[in-house]
């Protein structure tokens, strides 16, 4: 009987130890697979608002050439050019004039009707004809712009992509073609500037797949397979799904590292840019967290083992059970409860120190008590305990409330115990939420100023038009600041955006959208407006506050002016005519003298009449 009676001990013992150690690995693997899946999202969510940021960024490039090469064959369709384009001073000085606005793009050049190519005074060059080149061709058949495929340039010998639009005289007839070239290296080195780090790459391709530019994180060669179309079939299943967006977790083809990429078509081009975050960097934080879950699950459970063989030989079996449940509850990185109608009826010693809350206030309170107000309250308990009764599990990251009022965001998984009780695990995740918060603030304000940047300035703009009321778009552009930058170095200019930044942000009213587009061009978006002389009068403001002298940290003194162009909004208008319109009446204020203020719909009324 009593052989018996060990015998069944003994395998209750082992049974026991077996199901608990069942119980540690699926919570410890149900974990690590939420942190994961939370991990990947993230990367997925970074990934896609880079691809999203660069995307904009390199569409307002290619509306700056567009604009250029639009602005150049329509002068020349309207102005008299005798003999062949490329024979005409006239024609040299419109291409300087729009070369001066577009100052990444490596060469502006136009051709004859047969391909030959003007050579301007400044150039060294022979002269060459581009009549074999595919975008003569396509740029001679239609009124757009064409996007080239990738090709070495005829004159720099380097990997670019070429812009082009045809000249045609008052009779429609061709004349030749206008084109800009902009070298695979400058993507390179905006690429560059916005990479994630190590393993990480980024690159720019024609809507045939092919490689314009790629800046890889790692030691790589920028150059290696340009204009070619070597990708994964994950890149063409994705393409298949969603021509405009999306993203796929594969390694590259050219390098073998595997990422997490995200691409964005240009809004209006045929270019997609690909953003990539090398998942081994990336996870490593997260295996590294997975080693010590795992390890820390296998140590309780050898822990276990021993301590029931130890009390079953020792017959202290109720003692040393205790002492190992301690050593599974009692850890310092996950908070535990055990909750009874959602009221508290245990608490772990983690969990108490991550509300900063006693066991006594805690023991039998409602769990309102822990979140911040009563409709976070109903919702998250109409959720979870849905998910409960239907899965018997539940997982979430929100904002619970400490005691001393702060809001605290942890990553909750639930298990249902029985039809009354439910067994609650809380992780810390509040520093990783601020460095997704802050990450979103980069990708969303100029990081010199910290004004908002033009994504940011065109969400306001379109969230405010749907409103109805009148908006004004008032587009600056500073006068004399390119002497400071030349004269006093680029350090005094940029106090000198700081400063002006700060005038501006002064001098618009609250509620109003202050922001940098680049350089030394500035938005101020103002909303709510029942009159255009409002507009005017914080313009006004803006432009004396401006003006005034500043002491740079040099011991020197600097100036500068201001020109303004406002566009109002109408019926209909869209964000982008608004952001154009606003453009052009600033450069129509620098043309006329600079210092002064322009509305676009006078512009447009001087046109009429």
């Amino acid at each position: 009987m009593t052989s018996l009676r060990s015998h069944t001990l003994l395998r209750r013992i082992v049974l026991g130890n077996l199901l608990v150690a069942a119980l540690l690995c699926c919570a410890t693997w149900f974990s690590m697979h939420a942190n994961y899946r939370a991990d990947m999202d993230l990367g997925v969510a970074v990934t896609q608002h880079q691809a999203r940021s660069l995307s904009l960024e390199l569409a307002a490039e290619m509306r700056l050439v567009d604009n250029a090469l639009s602005s150049i064959a329509s002068r020349y369709r309207t102005r008299s050019f005798e003999g062949l384009p490329t024979a005409n001073h006239a024609l040299y000085e419109m291409l300087q004039e729009q070369r001066a606005l577009i100052p990444f793009v490596t060469a502006l050049r136009t051709t004859d009707s047969e391909g030959e190519v003007l050579i301007t005074p400044s150039e060294i060059h022979a002269p060459f004809s581009v009549s074999d080149r595919t975008y003569f061709a396509q740029a001679r058949a239609t009124d757009q712009m064409v996007v080239s495929e990738p090709l070495v340039s005829h004159s720099f010998d380097k990997w670019s992509i070429v812009l082009a639009r045809r000249l045609q005289s008052e009779d429609d007839s061709f004349q030749g073609i206008v084109y800009a070239i902009v070298a695979a290296e400058h993507f390179h080195q905006l690429f560059q500037r916005q990479s994630f780090g190590p393993g990480s790459a980024m690159a720019l391709r024609t809507d045939q797949a092919l490689l314009v530019a790629r800046y890889p994180g790692a030691n790589q060669d920028a150059e290696a397979g340009i204009g070619k179309d070597t990708v994964s079939p994950e890149y063409h299943q994705a393409i298949d799904r969603n021509r405009e967006e999306g993203w796929y977790i594969t390694p590259t083809l050219l390098d073998g590292v595997e990422r997490i990429t995200a691409y964005q078509r240009l809004p209006g081009y045929p270019l997609t840019v690909f953003t990539g975050l090398g998942t081994e960097a990336y996870l490593a934080m997260w295996r590294a967290s997975a080693w010590r879950a795992w390890g820390l699950t296998g140590l309780c459970i050898v822990l276990i083992a021993l301590g029931s063989v130890a009390l079953y030989r020792l017959q202290q079996r109720e003692h040393r059970i205790r002492k190992e449940q301690e050593l599974v509850i009692d850890n310092d990185l996950i908070g535990m409860a055990r909750l009874r109608d959602r009221r508290i009826v245990w608490t772990n010693p983690a969990l108490r120190r991550l509300f900063k809350q006693s066991a006594t206030a805690l023991q039998g309170a409602s769990t309102r008590m822990l979140y911040p107000d009563d409709a976070t309250y109903q919702l998250i308990g109409d959720k979870a305990y849905g998910s409960l009764l239907a899965r018997g599990k539940f997982h979430a990251q929100f904002q619970l409330r400490t005691a001393d009022g702060k809001l605290l965001w942890v990553d909750a998984s639930g298990t249902l115990l029985n039809a009354e009780e439910s067994l609650w695990i809380f992780v810390d995740i509040d520093a990783l939420k601020q460095g997704e918060q802050a990450a979103n603030h980069l990708a969303n304000h100029d990081a010199l100023t910290g004004l908002a940047n033009r994504r940011a300035l065109e969400d306001t703009l379109t969230q405010e038009l749907t409103s109805g009321q009148m908006v004004a778009v008032c587009f600056m552009d500073l006068d004399g600041f390119k002497q400071i930058n030349d004269t006093q170095g680029h350090d005094a200019g940029d106090e000198v955006l700081r400063v002006i930044s700060a005038r501006l942000t002064a001098q618009a009213r609250a509620g109003d959208c202050v922001a940098r587009l680049g350089g030394d061009e500035f938005v101020v978006l103002l909303a709510g407006l029942r009159t255009y002389e409002e507009a005017l009068s914080v313009m006004h403001r803006c432009m004396d506050a401006v003006r005034q002298p500043i002491a740079l940290q040099a011991g020197t003194m600097a100036q500068v002016g201001i020109s303004i162009g406002i566009s109002v909004s109408t019926q209909g208008s869209s964000t982008a005519e608004l952001l154009q319109s606003a453009d052009a009446a600033m450069y129509a204020a620098k043309h006329a003298g600079k210092g002064r203020i322009v509305q676009y719909a006078d512009l447009h009324d001087s046109a009429s009449r």
